[in-house]
């Protein structure tokens, strides 16, 4: 009777008739409690029912009836997969293959998880003998290119992906991962052609669409990238890695068309939880703190999924290890400001290492940071876990993130929790929104304790400003305005800031300016003649009455050049709701003054902590009309600037901005702090020299 009523039951299962297969296995287990197979079937139909817990339990029973079969052992490690519950999936797989060592797709299945956990050695192991059995299995094939892959493997990587997109055309996943490891090894041309071909065999797959637009960004074809974007969109409107990558995009162009729209698009989904929008993108739209720390929770829990776990070690007891983390040791603006700080630790107290996850560009500034650390590690291209096994390794007590929620971020390595105490400095202004972040630095501007609800992290405040600054920056001679394509004679007005953070609001307010100060320029930084932000700001300073031609733009320049740049300036005029930040203490180390207004954010307060470092705290304005009125006064008296910029160069360089060293010691006294606090299982807000 049990073996017809099963044969029943799993005719209706294979069948598709899903409800009547479980009241058919329910049925059976009424009469025959124990019977392993109908508790085995009946967990796998609970599962697909979402119910994975009762699944699990009811397969784990079939088991402990009968152990034998390597099916159900196959099955748990899925429903294990499923939860998260990575190492028992792991146990399991080695079950059904301990009954069958032969079994492809429990391989394949083990390769995967493995992938998840990041032990990509192993995943290569168990991908190898599933191709070893079957050289066409496909999951097998993949999962080997992809831990292939996250050792930095990629020529190898490359040629497994290319076999098996041979042998399964139709596979997109395999097309697109063709496409990103050819970017890998700099064949750029080669992965446009990929995607476009697996674009036309599969159009309706939104990740192609999504991998076609990163790859035309990177080879600056921007109106391309644009549209591939929103191609991507259209197949799937809630793909919020699509939404914000073409918010970015737009505002880094200029194209403020549907701008409104598509802001509005990205709060709300920030408002519904919805996941893959960066926080970063968020920074330079108007929104709260509140929305900020909401976006950036959401984005952290993606780099938590494998479980976020804190170390055992606990914090020295003696010399403490700093480790810098970044991916921007090279020449960028981080290590523009930062190099001096690497160098002026006190090494009587503190052992000092960075971890480079970003290129070597072969500069100068390149060979100076890995001459400022103790020990520089060369970490591109490592998967996290072994980074992160790295810092836990060399006993690090305070790893200080330098990129936050950027581009390029090791988060997914600090999400591990390789050291006792991790803070956020620097690179990001705002929260990470993650538990893996104890400490956030700033100062009383840019983090007033009462915005400390809006931080995941403890706020730490430094006595001058946040902001390190390198005072050993040397500047090159100051070019004449002839030679820039400036007029000698007008009010010139800059603002060398990241086109991304210009905005219709920031360019009302200075076309205002522009119309009352006759005969005035706005000086821009244009990323090449080819940039379109410069067309599209054109296009619209003639729609608000501004002729064109009263926009110049320079071009990117080696650091002292660009520096020098600033001396043929007039005024630094600052955007909103994201502030001038490195350009403005480039600026102001330049002599050339800075007029901003105080935002409620942290990348809106950025300029007026450094005015006040600085000792010009006049310049920051309390609204946006108030900022306005101000750069016309100076414009139509420009002899106003004159004791300004003899203040700058002046007191102003050797104001507690540019003092490197005092800046290196408050950094040194709040480590020395949370240490101190870590010791007695404190994690508290607190101001340095208090």
């Amino acid at each position: 009777m049990s073996s017809s009523a099963f044969e029943n039951a799993f005719r209706l299962y294979q069948e598709g008739r899903l409800q009547e297969a479980f009241d058919a296995y329910e049925a059976l287990l009424r009469r025959e409690p124990d019977h392993a197979e109908a508790l085995h079937f009946s967990g796998l139909l609970l599962h697909q029912a979402g119910q994975t817990e009762a699944g699990v339990e009811r397969v784990e029973r079939s088991l402990r009836i009968d152990a034998r079969a390597p099916d159900p052992w196959c099955n748990l490690g899925a429903l294990y997969q499923s939860l998260g519950r990575l190492d028992a999936a792991v146990a399991a797989l080695h079950e059904a293959l301990r009954r069958d060592p032969k079994l492809v797709e429990v391989w394949g299945n083990l390769a995967g998880v493995y992938l998840e956990l990041g032990r990509n050695v192993e995943a290569e192991t168990a991908a190898r003998r599933a191709v070893a059995i079957r050289p066409d299995h496909f999951e097998g094939s993949f999962n080997l290119a992809l831990s292939l892959q996250a050792q930095g493997e990629f020529a190898p990587a490359l040629e497994t992906v290319t076999r098996l997109v041979a042998q399964a055309p139709a596979a997109a996943a395999a097309a697109g991962l063709k496409a990103d490891l050819e970017q890998a090894l700099g064949q750029w041309d080669v992965a446009r052609a990929t995607l476009a071909g697996a674009i036309a065999r599969h159009p309706e797959v939104a990740q192609l669409r999504l991998q076609l637009a990163r790859a035309e960004e990177l080879a600056h074809a921007l109106p391309d990238a644009a549209a591939a974007y929103l191609d991507a969109l259209r197949i799937e409107p809630d793909n919020g890695s699509a939404l914000s990558d073409l918010l970015h995009l737009q505002k880094r162009m200029c194209d403020w068309r549907g701008l409104g729209a598509l802001r509005e698009r990205f709060r709300a989904g920030v408002a519904t939880g919805r996941p893959g929008l960066s926080p970063f993108t968020l920074l330079s739209d108007p929104s709260s703190r509140t929305e900020q720390r909401h976006c950036a929770e959401r984005w952290s829990a993606l780099f938590v999924a494998a479980g976020e776990s804190r170390p055992s070690r606990s914090v020295s007891t003696g010399k403490l290890r700093i480790g810098y983390i970044s991916s921007d040791f090279h020449q960028h603006a981080t290590a523009f400001l930062a190099a001096g700080l690497f160098e002026q630790h006190d090494r009587s107290r503190f052992d000092v290492f960075g971890y480079s996850t970003g290129r070597d560009d072969g500069s100068a500034m390149r060979a100076r940071l890995v001459k400022a650390f103790d020990c520089f590690v060369e970490a591109r291209d490592w998967p996290a876990t072994r980074l992160a096994a790295q810092i836990a390794t060399d006993g690090i007590d305070i790893l200080v993130d330098l990129k936050g929620h950027t581009e390029g971020a090791p988060t997914a390595v600090v999400a591990l929790r390789p050291a006792p105490i991790q803070v956020n400095y620097l690179g990001y202004p705002g929260t990470m929104g993650a538990g893996f972040t104890d400490y956030v630095i700033g100062d009383a501007i840019v983090t007033p304790f009462e915005h400390a609800a809006d931080y995941s992290e403890a706020i730490v405040q430094l006595p001058a400003s946040y902001q390190i600054n390198d005072r050993a920056r040397p500047i090159a001679a100051t070019p004449s305005r002839h030679t820039l394509g400036l007029p000698e004679k007008s009010m010139v007005f800059c603002c060398f800031n990241a086109a991304y953070k210009i905005n219709p609001a920031v360019f009302d307010a200075w076309t205002r300016i522009l119309l009352a100060v006759p005969d005035s320029v706005l000086w821009l930084l244009a990323r090449g003649d080819e940039d379109p932000a410069q067309d599209n700001l054109r296009r619209e300073a003639a729609a608000r009455g501004i002729e064109p031609e009263r926009l110049r733009f320079a071009t990117y320049r080696a650091n002292p050049e660009y520096l020098a740049l600033y001396r043929s300036a007039d005024l630094f005029l600052d955007t909103w709701p994201y502030n001038a930040h490195t350009t403005a203490s480039d600026a102001l180390w330049a002599g050339c003054p800075v007029l901003t207004w105080l935002g409620d954010t942290f990348a809106g307060r950025v300029a007026a902590s450094l005015l006040r470092a600085v000792g010009l705290p006049e310049l920051v304005m309390p609204d946006v009309e108030s900022y306005i009125a101000h750069a016309i006064e100076f414009g139509r008296e420009p002899e106003r600037l004159a004791p300004l910029r003899s203040r700058l160069n002046n007191d102003g360089r050797a104001s507690p901005l540019f003092d490197t060293a005092a800046t290196t010691r408050a950094l040194e006294d709040a480590y020395l702090t949370m240490a101190a606090q870590a010791r007695n299982a404190l994690r508290a807000a607190f101001r340095v020299g208090e």
